[in-house]
C-alpha cells in the first residue's frame, strides 16, 4: 500500500532505474533451464527477500493470465510456483528470507479493518450485480451462466485456519526444495510465518538492519526484495545500503500484477538520481537528506495516517515538497535527526510551504468536480472496450450455438465488468462535497469531516490543535517505524481525516513523542478488530453469537450500516469508511470472557541442507542441546561467512532428520506436485532469533565505518539470556545487549554507553555529540525551532572528532 500512485510516478520520472527482467530469463526459469549467458541476464544477488503477502493475495485472485483458482490447493500450487520461479530468476548466493504478515500494530489494524469492511461491502454489491447480469443473459436467449460460491479473501489474515494451512504448506515446500533441488542446497532459508508479530516487509527490514550491524559485515552485500507495496522503495532507502534492488511483477492494463513479467527497480541508481536532485544544497549530508525525503513522502500518503488534503501524487505534491525543501534548506535545515523529527524545523518548513504553494494548489486542484469528470471519462472509455467485446461474443453465437454455455459465461463476465466499472464512479451532486477554493473552506472542512461547530470558537480551535498534535505525533511514530522498528504496538491516530496543512504549519503546542512499546495483540483480538461480520467463519465459534448481537459489547464494533464519505472520492473504493475505532482494552476484556487468550506468538525458523557450510558449522555447537534451553549465539566468524546473525537452537521435532516425511496437508498431498513423501530428510530446521538492533544512524556503511559500527553493536541493549533460554515463544525483540561471548571495546560497558576517559574513538564522538545535542532534542520535542547554524556547528565538531585517530593504549 503506502503512497497511492507512487510507483507509477517513479517510473515516469526515474525510468532509468527500472530494468525489465529479460523474457529469456523468465522463460528459462519457467522451463527449468539455466539462464542465457549474455548481457545482464545472468546477474545474481547475495540475499533474496520475499514479502509473502504480496504473493499470496494475487495467487488467490483471478489475476492475469490465470482465472480465479477453484480450490485452496490450487492457490498453494500457485504460491509454490511463484516462489520457485522468482528463486530461479534471482538465484541468491547466500540466503532466502520469506516473511508472512503477523499481527500488526494497532495503527495498521485500523487501515486493515477499513479495507476488509470495504471488501465485504463490495462483495455484497458484486453479488447483487452478478444476479442482475445473470437475468440479462437469460433474456438474451442464452443458458444461465455457471456460477460457484465466492471465496472470502478476508481470510488472508493472521491466525485464520487458511493462514495456518499456508504457513505449514510453505514449510513443507521449503523441505521439499532443500531435499530435492540442488540449487537450494547451498543457501540458508529463513521463514517467519503469521505467528511471528509484525508486517512482512518490516520483518525483512529488521533482518537487514540486524545483519548490517554485525562485525565483519560486507557493505558490498547485495539485497533484492520482492514485493508490490510502493512503500518498499522508502523502506529500502531507510536501510542506507547501496546495493538494494526491488523486484516487482509488471502490471497488466488493469493494474494487476502479471505472473510472467518482472522488473527490477535499482535503489543504487535511484540514490544517484536523488543526489543530483538535492545537489542545490551546499555541504549536505546526503544520508540525512534521504531520511528527510522519506519523511516528506509521509505527507503524500502512508498506511498509518490519512493523507493531508491537496497533497498527493496527482497534485504534484512530491515535486512541490522537494522543490521547497531544497530552496529553503538554509532556513529550515534538516527535518529529522537519526529517526527523530525536528518539529521546530518542520514548523518553519511548513509555514513557508503554505505561504508559497497553498494558494496555487487550491486554485488548480481545489475543485473536486473537475477531477470527477475526468475520472468518468476514463471509465466510459474502458466500458466501450467491454461493450465491443460483448458484441463480438454475441455475433459468434449467431454463427455457432454449439458453444452456447461458454458464450453465456463470457457474456455474464462482460456485463458484470461493465456494471462494476460504472458503479465505481462517484459523480452524483450530493457527493461532490465542497471546494477548497472557497474563502471559508477551513470552517466547512472541520465541520463536515469532524463534526466540530466553528461557531464555538474556543472549543473549535482546541479540537484543531489536538488534531494537529496527534497527527504530528503520528509522523514521529511512522518515522521510527521505518527506521528502528515498531515504537508502540498500541498507538493509533484517533481521527478519520488529517488536519489542513495550514493548521499543521501554525501549530504552536508541544508534541508528545514518548511512546510505550507495549506488546502485540493476541491474534484472535486482531481477527475481531479487522474482520467484518461477513467473514465470521474465520473467527472462533465461541465468538459468533457475541459478534452477531448488536447489543453486546463486541456487537457495537460491527455496525449494520457503515457511513461512507465520498465527498472527495473519484471512485467508490476511495470513499472513507467512518467505522468506530476499536477500543482494545474493551475488546480484550469482552473476548477473554468467551475464549482463553493465552500467549500465541511463534518464532522464526531457519532451514539449511545438511551438506551446507552453515549446518557443518552449527552441528558441533548444538550437540546435546534441546529445543527449550539450547539457544546459542551465532559466532562472529560464522556471521561473516553466512548472512546469519542472532541466536539459533534445535527445532527438528516436526521435521526429524534422516526420517521419512509425509506431507502434513492431505489436500496438498493429493492436488499438487509437491505431495510425494521425502524418503530420507536431509534438511535441517532450527529455531532462529534475530534480536540485534543498534542505535539508528543514517550512514552509508563503508569499510571506513566498520569500527564505528562494531562499537555500536556492543553498546546496544538486548533481551536477557534468561528469556532466550526459557524456550517460551518470544515477542520481537526491540534491542539486544552485548552477549557474554562478545568482548566490548575499551571504554564501553555491557548494555550501555559510557565514554572512556581517553578521547578520540568514533564511538566516543557519537556519545559526546548526543550529549551536546540533548538540549536541541528537547527543543524539538517542545516544537521550538533549532537554529540551523547551531546544528551545523555541532555537526562540524562531531565530524572533526570522528576524524581523529582511535585512541591507543
Amino acid at each position: 500500500m503506502g503512497i497511492a500512485g507512487f510507483y507509477l510516478w517513479l517510473q515516469r520520472w526515474y525510468g532509468e532505474c527500472v530494468e525489465a527482467v529479460p523474457e529469456a530469463v523468465v522463460k528459462a526459469a519457467q522451463d527449468g533451464q539455466p539462464p542465457p549467458e549474455r548481457g545482464g541476464a545472468t546477474r545474481r544477488f547475495d540475499n533474496f527477500y520475499l514479502d509473502m503477502n504480496g504473493l499470496i493475495h494475487p495467487c488467490c485472485h483471478d489475476t492475469a493470465p490465470l482465472p480465479e483458482p477453484e480450490s485452496e490447493e490450487e492457490m498453494f500450487a500457485r504460491i509454490f510456483a511463484q516462489v520457485d520461479l522468482l528463486y530461479k530468476i534471482v538465484r541468491p548466493r547466500k540466503c532466502l528470507v520469506l516473511c508472512i504478515d503477523g499481527v500488526a500494530p494497532q495503527s495498521k489494524m485500523n487501515q486493515q479493518r477499513s479495507r476488509r469492511f470495504r471488501a465485504a461491502e463490495e462483495r455484497i454489491e458484486s453479488d447483487g450485480l452478478s444476479s442482475q447480469c445473470a437475468e440479462d443473459v437469460v433474456k438474451k436467449g442464452l443458458p444461465p451462466p455457471q456460477t460457484r460460491n465466492r471465496w472470502d479473501h478476508n481470510v488472508i489474515t493472521p491466525s485464520t485456519p487458511f493462514m495456518e494451512r499456508v504457513g505449514l504448506a510453505i514449510e513443507w515446500f521449503i523441505m521439499k526444495k532443500l531435499n530435492e533441488d540442488p540449487a537450494w542446497r547451498h543457501i540458508a532459508v529463513i521463514f517467519s510465518d503469521a505467528h511471528v508479530p509484525g508486517e512482512g516487509e518490516h520483518k525483512i527490514m529488521h533482518y537487514i538492519r540486524g545483519l548490517r550491524a554485525q562485525p565483519g559485515y560486507n557493505p558490498q552485500t547485495s539485497h533484492v526484495i520482492h514485493g508490490m507495496d510502493a512503500d518498499l522503495i522508502c523502506l529500502g532507502l531507510s536501510t542506507h545500503e547501496e546495493h538494494v534492488t526491488i523486484l516487482r511483477n509488471q502490471l497488466t492494463e488493469t493494474f494487476q500484477p502479471d505472473h510472467n513479467r518482472f522488473c527490477y527497480f535499482s535503489l543504487y541508481k535511484y540514490r544517484l538520481r536523488l543526489k543530483e536532485d538535492f545537489s542545490g544544497i551546499d555541504n549536505m549530508d546526503f544520508e540525512r537528506v534521504l531520511d528527510d525525503f522519506i519523511f516528506l513522502c509521509f505527507f503524500v500518503g502512508n498506511d498509518f495516517l490519512p493523507h493531508v488534503p491537496l497533497i498527493s501524487i496527482k497534485t504534484k505534491g512530491i515535486e512541490l515538497l522537494l522543490d521547497h525543501y531544497v530552496r529553503g534548506f538554509t532556513e529550515h535545515s534538516y527535518l529529522t535527526d537519526r529517526g527523530e523529527v525536528n518539529f521546530g524545523a518542520l514548523a518553519t518548513f511548513l509555514r513557508r510551504f503554505v505561504e508559497d504553494y497553498m494558494d496555487k494548489l487550491r486554485r488548480e486542484y481545489g475543485g473536486v468536480l473537475r477531477a470527477k469528470v475526468r475520472a468518468k471519462a476514463n471509465v466510459e472509455e474502458r466500458v466501450k472496450g467491454f461493450e465491443q467485446e460483448l458484441e463480438e461474443q454475441l455475433n459468434s453465437l449467431e454463427k455457432d450455438r454449439s458453444n452456447a454455455q461458454e458464450v453465456s459465461n463470457a457474456v455474464h463476465r462482460l456485463l458484470l465488468s461493465i456494471l462494476k466499472e460504472r458503479t465505481r464512479l462517484v459523480a452524483d451532486k450530493e457527493s461532490l462535497g465542497f471546494s477548497y477554493v472557497d474563502d471559508n473552506h477551513r470552517d466547512k472542512y472541520y465541520e463536515r469531516k469532524f463534526g466540530w461547530d466553528p461557531e464555538e470558537k474556543v472549543t473549535f480551535e482546541e479540537n484543531v490543535q489536538r488534531c494537529c498534535a496527534e497527527y504530528l505525533r503520528g509522523t514521529q511514530w511512522v518515522m521510527r517505524y521505518y527506521t528502528t522498528g515498531c515504537p508502540s504496538w498500541d498507538w493509533y491516530y484517533p481521527f478519520h481525516y488529517a488536519p489542513l496543512l495550514q493548521d499543521l504549519a501554525q501549530f504552536t503546542g508541544n508534541v508528545d513523542v514518548k511512546m510505550n512499546l507495549g506488546t502485540p495483540r493476541h491474534p484472535v483480538l486482531q481477527l475481531l478488530a479487522v474482520l467484518p461480520r461477513l467473514s465470521l467463519q474465520a473467527l472462533p465459534e465461541e465468538l459468533h453469537d457475541a459478534v452477531n448481537d448488536p447489543d453486546s459489547v463486541l456487537g457495537v464494533f460491527y455496525p449494520e450500516k457503515i457511513e461512507v464519505d465520498f465527498s472527495e472520492a473519484h471512485f467508490s473504493y476511495q470513499g472513507v469508511l467512518r467505522l468506530p475505532f476499536i477500543n482494545s482494552h474493551q475488546l480484550h476484556s469482552a473476548c477473554q470472557k468467551l475464549v482463553q487468550l493465552e500467549p500465541d506468538y511463534g518464532f522464526t525458523l531457519l532451514f539449511c541442507h545438511e551438506s551446507s557450510p552453515l549446518h557443518r558449522a552449527l552441528e558441533p555447537l548444538l550437540a546435546g542441546k534441546d529445543g527449550k534451553k539450547g539457544m546459542i549465539r551465532i559466532p562472529k566468524t560464522l556471521a561473516t561467512q553466512v548472512p546469519i546473525a542472532g541466536h539459533v537452537g534445535p527445532h527438528d521435532m516436526e521435521w526429524p532428520r534422516h526420517a521419512k516425511l509425509h506431507c502434513p496437508d492431505e489436500g496438498i498431498a493429493k492436488e499438487t506436485s509437491y505431495g510425494s513423501p521425502i524418503t530420507s530428510n536431509a534438511a535441517c530446521c532450527y529455531r532462529y532469533e534475530l534480536n540485534t538492533q543498534v542505535l539508528y544512524r543514517p550512514v552509508l556503511l563503508t569499510e571506513r565505518r566498520k569500527k564505528t559500527r562494531d562499537a555500536e553493536v556492543a553498546v546496544s541493549t538486548a533481551t536477557s539470556a534468561k528469556e532466550r533460554s526459557a524456550g517460551s515463544k518470544s515477542l520481537p525483540v526491540a534491542a539486544t545487549v552485548a552477549e557474554p561471548d562478545d568482548k566490548p571495546p575499551r571504554g564501553v560497558k555491557r548494555g550501555r554507553q559510557v565514554p572512556h576517559k581517553q578521547q578520540g574513538t568514533e564511538a566516543e564522538a557519537v556519545v559526546r555529540e548526543e550529549e551536546a545535542t540533548a538540549p536541541a532534542k528537547k527543543h524539538r520535542a517542545e516544537g521550538k525551532a533549532v537554529k540551523p547554524q547551531v546544528k551545523a556547528k555541532l555537526s562540524t565538531n562531531a565530524v572533526k572528532e570522528r576524524k581523529k585517530p582511535r585512541g591507543r593504549k
